[in-house]
Protein backbone atom coordinates (compact mmCIF):
# COMPACT_ATOMS: atom_id res chain seq x y z
CA UNK A 1 0.00 0.00 0.00
CA UNK A 2 1.16 3.51 -0.60
CA UNK A 3 1.86 5.93 2.14
CA UNK A 4 -1.06 8.62 2.92
CA UNK A 5 -0.62 10.97 0.25
CA UNK A 6 -1.03 14.87 0.76
CA UNK A 7 -4.49 14.82 -0.37
CA UNK A 8 -5.78 12.65 2.22
CA UNK A 9 -3.87 14.89 4.74
CA UNK A 10 -5.05 18.03 3.07
CA UNK A 11 -8.75 16.90 3.39
CA UNK A 12 -8.25 15.79 7.03
CA UNK A 13 -7.01 18.81 7.75
CA UNK A 14 -9.61 20.87 5.90
CA UNK A 15 -12.35 18.85 7.11
CA UNK A 16 -11.75 17.49 11.06
CA UNK A 17 -9.15 19.59 12.37
CA UNK A 18 -6.56 17.01 12.51
CA UNK A 19 -2.49 17.50 12.40
CA UNK A 20 -1.92 14.42 10.57
CA UNK A 21 2.03 14.98 11.42
CA UNK A 22 1.07 14.69 15.13
CA UNK A 23 -0.20 10.87 13.84
CA UNK A 24 1.97 8.29 13.06
CA UNK A 25 1.63 6.94 9.14
CA UNK A 26 1.57 3.39 10.16
CA UNK A 27 -1.72 3.81 12.30
CA UNK A 28 -3.30 6.16 9.65
CA UNK A 29 -2.98 3.67 7.23
CA UNK A 30 -3.93 1.03 9.33
CA UNK A 31 -7.39 2.78 9.71
CA UNK A 32 -7.52 3.76 6.24
CA UNK A 33 -6.75 -0.07 5.32
CA UNK A 34 -9.24 -0.98 7.82
CA UNK A 35 -11.66 1.42 6.43
CA UNK A 36 -11.35 0.51 2.60
CA UNK A 37 -11.69 -3.29 3.89
CA UNK A 38 -15.00 -2.48 5.73
CA UNK A 39 -16.85 -0.84 2.13
CA UNK A 40 -14.55 -3.92 -0.20
CA UNK A 41 -12.83 -1.33 -1.93
CA UNK A 42 -9.32 -1.34 -3.07
CA UNK A 43 -8.68 1.81 -4.83
CA UNK A 44 -7.54 4.59 -2.48
CA UNK A 45 -8.63 7.02 -5.53
CA UNK A 46 -12.28 5.65 -4.54
CA UNK A 47 -11.94 5.89 -1.10
CA UNK A 48 -11.01 9.23 -1.08
CA UNK A 49 -14.28 10.25 -2.92
CA UNK A 50 -16.24 8.66 -0.07
CA UNK A 51 -14.07 10.74 2.61
CA UNK A 52 -14.80 14.31 0.42
CA UNK A 53 -18.63 13.36 0.55
CA UNK A 54 -19.08 11.82 3.91
CA UNK A 55 -18.77 13.43 6.95
CA UNK A 56 -19.78 9.94 8.97
CA UNK A 57 -16.76 8.29 6.69
CA UNK A 58 -14.56 10.85 7.92
CA UNK A 59 -15.28 10.43 11.43
CA UNK A 60 -15.22 6.75 11.21
CA UNK A 61 -11.38 6.92 10.08
CA UNK A 62 -10.61 9.62 12.79
CA UNK A 63 -12.14 6.89 15.18
CA UNK A 64 -10.35 4.32 13.95
CA UNK A 65 -6.57 5.89 14.22
CA UNK A 66 -4.71 4.13 16.97
CA UNK A 67 -2.60 6.47 18.86
CA UNK A 68 0.06 5.80 21.19
CA UNK A 69 -0.05 4.36 24.49
CA UNK A 70 1.36 6.85 27.14
CA UNK A 71 2.96 5.78 30.16
CA UNK A 72 1.69 6.30 33.96
CA UNK A 73 3.41 8.85 35.62
CA UNK A 74 5.26 9.58 32.52
CA UNK A 75 4.79 13.35 32.51
CA UNK A 76 5.13 14.14 36.38
CA UNK A 77 4.90 18.11 35.91
CA UNK A 78 1.70 18.45 35.60
CA UNK A 79 0.09 15.91 37.94
CA UNK A 80 2.25 18.03 40.52
CA UNK A 81 1.20 21.25 39.34
CA UNK A 82 -2.04 19.51 39.74
CA UNK A 83 -1.28 18.27 43.31
CA UNK A 84 -0.73 21.66 44.53
CA UNK A 85 -3.81 23.36 43.63
CA UNK A 86 -5.82 20.95 45.41
CA UNK A 87 -3.70 21.62 48.29
CA UNK A 88 -3.77 25.18 48.19
CA UNK A 89 -6.78 26.04 46.70
CA UNK A 90 -9.67 23.07 46.54
CA UNK A 91 -8.07 21.58 50.22
CA UNK A 92 -8.16 25.01 51.81
CA UNK A 93 -12.19 26.35 50.84
CA UNK A 94 -15.08 24.49 52.29
CA UNK A 95 -16.28 22.19 49.50
CA UNK A 96 -19.80 19.79 49.95
CA UNK A 97 -19.49 19.15 46.18
CA UNK A 98 -16.83 16.69 45.13
CA UNK A 99 -14.11 17.85 42.50
CA UNK A 100 -15.05 17.15 39.28
CA UNK A 101 -12.40 16.20 36.70
CA UNK A 102 -12.68 16.13 32.94
CA UNK A 103 -9.45 14.35 31.78
CA UNK A 104 -9.15 14.34 27.46
CA UNK A 105 -8.48 12.49 25.26
CA UNK A 106 -8.45 9.58 28.01
CA UNK A 107 -6.36 7.62 25.52
CA UNK A 108 -6.07 3.87 27.11
CA UNK A 109 -6.55 4.89 30.47
CA UNK A 110 -3.05 5.87 31.53
CA UNK A 111 -3.25 9.53 32.33
CA UNK A 112 -6.83 9.31 34.38
CA UNK A 113 -5.81 7.11 35.99
CA UNK A 114 -2.20 8.55 36.50
CA UNK A 115 -4.73 11.78 37.95
CA UNK A 116 -6.92 9.45 40.29
CA UNK A 117 -4.07 8.02 42.25
CA UNK A 118 -2.22 11.56 42.07
CA UNK A 119 -5.64 12.90 43.97
CA UNK A 120 -5.36 10.07 46.22
CA UNK A 121 -1.97 10.75 47.24
CA UNK A 122 -2.90 14.60 47.73
CA UNK A 123 -5.40 13.82 50.71
CA UNK A 124 -8.59 13.66 48.94
CA UNK A 125 -11.01 11.09 49.63
CA UNK A 126 -12.51 8.43 47.29
CA UNK A 127 -15.58 10.41 47.74
CA UNK A 128 -14.35 14.28 47.16
CA UNK A 129 -13.61 13.92 43.31
CA UNK A 130 -14.55 11.94 40.23
CA UNK A 131 -12.92 11.77 37.07
CA UNK A 132 -14.84 11.33 33.65
CA UNK A 133 -12.64 10.59 30.91
CA UNK A 134 -13.14 10.90 27.18
CA UNK A 135 -12.11 9.71 23.98
CA UNK A 136 -13.34 9.30 20.33
CA UNK A 137 -11.90 5.70 20.40
CA UNK A 138 -13.90 2.80 20.90
CA UNK A 139 -11.06 0.39 21.24
CA UNK A 140 -8.74 2.83 23.29
CA UNK A 141 -11.87 3.33 25.73
CA UNK A 142 -12.35 -0.66 26.16
CA UNK A 143 -8.68 -0.93 26.98
CA UNK A 144 -8.96 1.78 29.73
CA UNK A 145 -12.30 -0.03 30.97
CA UNK A 146 -10.33 -3.33 31.12
CA UNK A 147 -7.48 -1.70 33.53
CA UNK A 148 -4.95 -3.97 32.60
CA UNK A 149 -1.55 -3.04 31.64
CA UNK A 150 2.28 -4.48 30.57
CA UNK A 151 4.97 -3.68 33.14
CA UNK A 152 6.54 -1.33 30.53
CA UNK A 153 3.20 1.03 31.14
CA UNK A 154 4.83 1.20 34.69
CA UNK A 155 8.35 2.51 34.22
CA UNK A 156 8.08 5.88 35.32
CA UNK A 157 5.88 4.66 38.30
CA UNK A 158 7.41 5.00 41.64
CA UNK A 159 7.43 1.42 43.63
CA UNK A 160 4.99 2.66 46.71
CA UNK A 161 2.70 3.92 44.13
CA UNK A 162 3.15 0.72 42.16
CA UNK A 163 2.42 -1.55 45.10
CA UNK A 164 0.11 0.53 46.13
CA UNK A 165 -2.43 0.52 43.53
CA UNK A 166 -1.58 -2.19 40.93
CA UNK A 167 -2.35 -5.79 41.43
CA UNK A 168 0.11 -8.53 39.77
CA UNK A 169 -1.73 -10.42 37.16
CA UNK A 170 0.02 -12.59 34.86
CA UNK A 171 2.80 -10.66 32.59
CA UNK A 172 1.50 -7.61 34.17
CA UNK A 173 -0.90 -5.27 36.24
CA UNK A 174 -4.23 -3.88 37.18
CA UNK A 175 -5.30 -1.04 38.63
CA UNK A 176 -6.98 -1.65 42.21
CA UNK A 177 -10.58 -1.26 42.42
CA UNK A 178 -10.22 1.85 44.53
CA UNK A 179 -8.92 3.61 41.54
CA UNK A 180 -10.99 2.27 39.03
CA UNK A 181 -14.08 3.42 40.71
CA UNK A 182 -12.90 7.21 40.67
CA UNK A 183 -12.87 7.10 36.62
CA UNK A 184 -15.55 6.52 34.05
CA UNK A 185 -14.87 6.53 30.44
CA UNK A 186 -17.67 8.03 27.69
CA UNK A 187 -16.85 8.43 24.23
CA UNK A 188 -16.92 12.12 22.95
CA UNK A 189 -15.56 14.90 20.42
CA UNK A 190 -14.50 17.66 21.23
CA UNK A 191 -15.32 18.95 17.58
CA UNK A 192 -18.70 17.68 17.67
CA UNK A 193 -20.96 16.03 19.83
CA UNK A 194 -19.89 16.14 23.64
CA UNK A 195 -22.73 15.26 25.87
CA UNK A 196 -21.30 15.75 29.34
CA UNK A 197 -23.46 16.82 32.39
CA UNK A 198 -21.83 19.35 34.46
CA UNK A 199 -18.80 21.48 34.59
CA UNK A 200 -15.67 20.92 35.76
CA UNK A 201 -13.32 22.23 38.29
CA UNK A 202 -10.15 20.87 36.40
CA UNK A 203 -10.37 19.97 33.09
CA UNK A 204 -6.67 18.22 31.84
CA UNK A 205 -5.56 17.53 28.48
CA UNK A 206 -1.83 17.11 28.73
CA UNK A 207 -1.64 16.17 24.42
CA UNK A 208 -4.80 16.94 23.36
CA UNK A 209 -3.65 19.99 21.41
CA UNK A 210 -0.79 17.78 19.68
CA UNK A 211 -3.25 16.39 17.31
CA UNK A 212 -4.95 19.73 15.65
CA UNK A 213 -4.54 22.38 13.58
CA UNK A 214 -4.70 25.55 15.11
CA UNK A 215 -8.13 26.72 14.13
CA UNK A 216 -9.46 23.00 15.43
CA UNK A 217 -7.33 24.23 18.77
CA UNK A 218 -9.32 27.57 18.80
CA UNK A 219 -12.36 25.64 18.81
CA UNK A 220 -11.30 23.12 21.18
CA UNK A 221 -10.30 25.98 23.44
CA UNK A 222 -13.50 27.82 23.68
CA UNK A 223 -15.58 24.03 24.22
CA UNK A 224 -13.11 23.48 27.58
CA UNK A 225 -13.75 27.22 28.44
CA UNK A 226 -17.50 26.38 29.00
CA UNK A 227 -16.70 23.03 30.23
CA UNK A 228 -14.36 24.71 33.22
CA UNK A 229 -16.13 26.09 36.08
CA UNK A 230 -14.86 29.86 37.02
CA UNK A 231 -11.55 29.75 38.53
CA UNK A 232 -10.62 26.41 37.62
CA UNK A 233 -7.56 24.87 36.42
CA UNK A 234 -6.31 24.28 33.05
CA UNK A 235 -3.62 22.20 31.98
CA UNK A 236 -3.15 21.83 28.27
CA UNK A 237 0.04 21.17 25.44
CA UNK A 238 0.89 23.56 23.04
CA UNK A 239 -0.85 25.23 20.69
CA UNK A 240 -0.81 27.01 17.58
CA UNK A 241 -2.77 29.95 17.97
CA UNK A 242 -2.20 33.14 16.35
CA UNK A 243 -4.20 36.41 16.03
CA UNK A 244 -2.69 37.63 12.79
CA UNK A 245 0.27 36.73 10.24
CA UNK A 246 3.21 38.94 12.55
CA UNK A 247 2.17 38.60 16.22
CA UNK A 248 1.45 35.32 18.18
CA UNK A 249 -1.36 35.47 20.58
CA UNK A 250 -0.66 34.62 24.31
CA UNK A 251 -2.60 31.58 25.12
CA UNK A 252 -2.72 29.11 27.57
CA UNK A 253 0.18 27.05 26.11
CA UNK A 254 2.86 27.86 23.35
CA UNK A 255 4.05 26.35 20.29
CA UNK A 256 7.30 24.36 20.38
CA UNK A 257 10.34 25.59 18.96
CA UNK A 258 9.62 24.01 15.50
CA UNK A 259 6.43 25.74 15.23
CA UNK A 260 4.70 22.38 15.03
CA UNK A 261 2.14 21.29 17.95
CA UNK A 262 4.60 19.05 19.99
CA UNK A 263 4.04 16.42 23.02
CA UNK A 264 5.90 18.02 25.60
CA UNK A 265 3.25 19.35 27.81
CA UNK A 266 3.08 23.27 28.55
CA UNK A 267 1.19 23.87 32.34
CA UNK A 268 -1.62 26.51 31.95
CA UNK A 269 -2.52 26.59 35.55
CA UNK A 270 -5.43 29.23 35.58
CA UNK A 271 -8.29 28.74 33.15
CA UNK A 272 -10.94 31.47 33.13
CA UNK A 273 -13.23 33.32 31.80
CA UNK A 274 -12.08 35.50 29.02
CA UNK A 275 -13.59 38.56 29.78
CA UNK A 276 -12.02 41.02 32.33
CA UNK A 277 -13.72 42.29 35.28
CA UNK A 278 -13.71 45.44 37.56
CA UNK A 279 -12.23 44.67 40.71
CA UNK A 280 -14.05 45.76 44.21
CA UNK A 281 -11.92 47.79 46.68
CA UNK A 282 -11.62 44.87 48.53
CA UNK A 283 -10.21 42.67 46.06
CA UNK A 284 -7.60 45.53 44.83
CA UNK A 285 -6.04 45.60 48.51
CA UNK A 286 -5.45 42.25 48.46
CA UNK A 287 -3.42 42.15 45.13
CA UNK A 288 -1.39 45.06 46.80
CA UNK A 289 -0.66 43.41 49.72
CA UNK A 290 -0.12 40.23 47.58
CA UNK A 291 2.50 42.21 45.61
CA UNK A 292 4.13 43.23 48.79
CA UNK A 293 4.34 39.52 49.89
CA UNK A 294 5.65 38.55 46.71
CA UNK A 295 8.13 41.15 46.82
CA UNK A 296 9.31 39.63 50.82
CA UNK A 297 9.37 35.85 49.22
CA UNK A 298 6.17 35.17 51.38
CA UNK A 299 5.16 33.32 48.50
CA UNK A 300 2.32 30.91 49.87
CA UNK A 301 0.30 33.64 51.36
CA UNK A 302 0.65 36.09 48.23
CA UNK A 303 -0.76 32.95 46.27
CA UNK A 304 -3.55 32.31 48.40
CA UNK A 305 -4.58 35.99 47.94
CA UNK A 306 -4.69 36.09 44.38
CA UNK A 307 -6.48 32.92 44.35
CA UNK A 308 -9.16 34.18 46.41
CA UNK A 309 -9.97 37.23 43.48
CA UNK A 310 -9.72 34.88 40.70
CA UNK A 311 -12.08 32.90 42.33
CA UNK A 312 -14.55 35.78 43.07
CA UNK A 313 -13.97 37.87 39.82
CA UNK A 314 -12.92 35.09 37.46
CA UNK A 315 -10.25 36.64 34.84
CA UNK A 316 -8.04 39.24 36.82
CA UNK A 317 -4.79 40.10 34.64
CA UNK A 318 -3.27 41.70 37.64
CA UNK A 319 -3.71 38.18 39.77
CA UNK A 320 -2.51 36.02 37.26
CA UNK A 321 0.50 38.19 36.78
CA UNK A 322 1.11 37.57 40.53
CA UNK A 323 0.95 34.23 39.92
CA UNK A 324 3.79 34.10 37.59
CA UNK A 325 5.50 36.36 39.93
CA UNK A 326 5.52 33.37 42.51
CA UNK A 327 6.06 31.18 40.00
CA UNK A 328 9.37 32.92 38.95
CA UNK A 329 10.82 33.40 42.39
CA UNK A 330 10.66 29.81 43.19
CA UNK A 331 12.07 28.63 39.68
CA UNK A 332 9.32 27.45 38.53
CA UNK A 333 9.88 29.53 35.00
CA UNK A 334 8.01 27.39 32.66
CA UNK A 335 5.04 27.78 34.94
CA UNK A 336 5.64 31.57 35.01
CA UNK A 337 5.91 32.20 31.31
CA UNK A 338 2.12 30.50 30.94
CA UNK A 339 0.80 32.89 33.82
CA UNK A 340 2.52 36.03 31.88
CA UNK A 341 1.42 35.00 28.76
CA UNK A 342 -2.26 34.43 29.99
CA UNK A 343 -2.03 38.06 31.77
CA UNK A 344 -0.85 39.59 28.33
CA UNK A 345 -4.06 37.19 26.80
CA UNK A 346 -6.25 39.33 29.46
CA UNK A 347 -4.63 42.56 28.98
CA UNK A 348 -2.13 42.52 26.12
CA UNK A 349 -0.57 46.33 27.34
CA UNK A 350 0.30 45.13 30.85
CA UNK A 351 3.63 46.29 31.21
CA UNK A 352 4.88 44.47 34.15
CA UNK A 353 3.87 41.09 32.60
CA UNK A 354 5.26 41.57 29.25
CA UNK A 355 8.94 42.98 31.27
CA UNK A 356 8.98 39.57 32.76
CA UNK A 357 7.89 37.45 30.67
CA UNK A 358 11.12 38.59 28.16
CA UNK A 359 13.04 37.26 31.07
CA UNK A 360 12.03 33.77 31.29
CA UNK A 361 11.30 32.92 27.35
CA UNK A 362 14.73 31.62 26.81
CA UNK A 363 16.43 33.01 23.41
CA UNK A 364 15.47 31.45 20.32
CA UNK A 365 17.29 29.33 18.14
CA UNK A 366 18.22 29.80 14.53
CA UNK A 367 16.50 27.78 12.44
CA UNK A 368 19.59 25.17 10.49
CA UNK A 369 18.19 25.91 6.74
CA UNK A 370 18.70 22.69 4.45
CA UNK A 371 20.68 23.37 1.06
Amino acid sequence: MKPINDDLAKLLRRTMGLNPQAVSPSSLEEAVAARMSDHGIRSRAKYLAILRCSRQERQSLVEGIRLPSGDFFAHIEPLRALQRWVTNHWLARPSKKPLRVLSVPCATGEEPYSLAISLLESGLQASQFHIDAVDINDRALRHAAAAFYPDGALRHTPEPIRDRYFQREFSGRRICASVRSQVAFLKGDLLGKLRLSDSYDIIFGRSLMMYFVAPAQQRILKQLERLLRPGGLLIVGPTQIRTNKKAETPTWSTPNSGGLIGSQSVLSPVGLQLSTVSLSDEGRARLREAASLVDAHRCNEAADLCIRVLHEHRAVAQAIYLLGRIAQVEGRHFEAREFFRRALYLQPRHRQAQEHLKQVIPPTRPRRVRA
